[in-house]
């Protein structure tokens, strides 16, 4: 069964208010990638900011504070891979400024093999990343603010069809994507 960390615990300074609680469907962006993937089996750890763990009490997941926001997302993935524990061995890794992916998604990276998979749409990568196996080891070896790509030896990229895949919420211009990535998502199953 594959397990996921949303990773939430950055200070979301470019934003200048935290990603994972700007409005995103029902409900906020975080609450949202959690309850998609939960609803979908897939055992959920959230990795959130100290600004933001008063929002997280309904979330249907684990949820850890990073303590340390400062040191970069593979600080925060440790931190939800160790709440995870060595029994992981499929993991979806999901930032939370980057919503744009659907169950379909979710579905051919989960049924597709390799240590790594990675959606891409138009010959760009997103996320979620997919990681299996000795590539879980050599993340939980690599120092909290190296880049995750230092510890993927080889990826496999599955094409998908997901035209908002890229929206990435960095800055507050990134935000007007949100209407059309919502609308999208609201044709069909997904929540």
């Amino acid at each position: 069964m594959a397990q996921a960390v949303v990773l939430a615990g950055g200070a979301s300074r470019r934003l200048g208010r935290p990603k994972a609680l700007v409005d995103f469907l029902h409900g906020t962006v975080l609450s949202t990638l959690v309850e998609r993937l939960v609803a979908h089996g897939v055992e959920t750890v959230a990795v959130v900011h100290p600004d933001v763990v008063g929002a997280t009490a309904d979330l249907p997941c684990r949820v850890v504070v990073n303590p340390r926001p400062d040191e970069g997302r593979t600080g925060s993935l440790h931190l939800g891979l160790a709440e995870l524990g060595a029994s992981a061995t499929d993991v979806l890794v999901c930032p939370v400024d980057r919503p744009g992916w659907d169950l379909g998604v979710l579905e051919a990276i989960l049924e597709t093999s390799g240590e790594a998979v990675v959606p891409s749409h138009e010959g760009r990568t997103g996320h979620p990343l997919l990681v299996r196996g000795e590539a879980l080891a050599r993340i939980t070896a690599l120092p909290m603010n190296a880049p995750l790509r230092d510890a993927i030896r080889s990826r496999t990229v599955v094409q998908v069809d997901a035209p908002y895949l890229h929206v990435n919420l960095d800055h507050p211009k990134d935000l007007e994507a949100l209407p059309a990535l919502q609308a999208w998502l609201r044709r069909g199953e997904n929540p």
